[in-house]
């Protein structure tokens, strides 16, 4: 069983941004592209799951950046699964006791860590799309206890107060995956968009945290929304769907 699976690779020019720097929905999607890999190599892929009615979705990323990578950059980026630190413990009867963790790296040639990340995953049955707890999860993953990205499950992130439209957003082809819905690496592209220039061009992304909370669909109208949360230059973003006014995703950042 390979207990981890990395990938080198080379920064392309369309992954970055007016900068030359690697765009966060780049950066998600070679961690969604590593993870798929090798949740293929370790027979629990999307059609592995597929034969028992089950899928796999991810909740919640953290992602914490040293310094992020530039156009040309030789990087090559780590991914393994995890079990977390409180598994095996008494069942709590919450929503923990569904989540499969993955942590990830991205290293320059020299093997200096440029980014750190862990995720948070649950196993849903394809019929009533309900949550499927781990103990029942019927294939062999690899537990590699106490081999950590980043110590911490990524959190819930808690609800803005006051916050400030800043854009509104109709859901379109660029938007859409081959489930029909937002892929989760375009989040992080609609949650820059709510910074100025001005703003991005004196500061530099550190933290990043995303909780995707609900599903967004062609057509969707997504109201953008960004607040201070409570330190300097750190601030909570979530994209309201106006039909329903409830949250599809939240995100914190934290800049320097």
């Amino acid at each position: 069983m390979k207990e981890s699976y990395s990938q080198k690779t080379r920064i392309k020019s369309h992954e970055t941004d007016y900068r030359l720097q690697l765009k966060p929905s780049a950066l998600l999607q070679y961690f969604q592209d590593v993870a798929v890999t090798h949740a293929l190599l370790l027979g629990v892929g999307y059609e592995d799951l597929k034969k028992l009615g089950l899928f796999w979705v991810v909740t919640r990323f953290h992602i914490e950046i040293e310094r992020i990578p530039v156009y040309d950059e030789e990087v090559e980026v780590i991914t393994w699964p995890k079990v977390p630190e409180s598994r095996g413990k008494k069942s709590s009867g919450t929503k923990d006791d569904f989540l499969f963790i993955r942590d990830f790296l991205m290293n320059d040639t020299e093997g200096h860590c440029l980014v750190r990340a862990t995720s948070s995953w649950v196993m849903l049955d394809f019929k009533q799309k309900h949550l499927q707890p781990v103990e029942k999860f019927p294939l062999r993953m690899p537990e590699n206890r106490g081999k950590h990205a980043l110590t911490n499950v990524p959190r819930k992130i808690p609800e803005s107060e006051y916050p400030m439209l800043v854009y509104r957003k109709q859901v379109g082809y660029s938007d859409i995956d081959l489930n029909l819905h937002v892929n989760n690496t375009r989040y992080a592209d609609w949650i820059m968009d709510v910074f100025s220039r001005d703003f991005l061009e004196k500061h530099t992304l550190k933290q990043l945290e995303i909780n995707y909370l609900k599903e967004v669909f062609w057509d969707d109208k997504i109201d953008m929304f960004k607040a201070d949360a409570g330190q300097d230059n750190a601030f909570i973003v979530e994209g309201i769907e106006q039909r329903t006014g409830k949250a599809s995703f939240r995100a914190f950042l934290l800049y320097v």
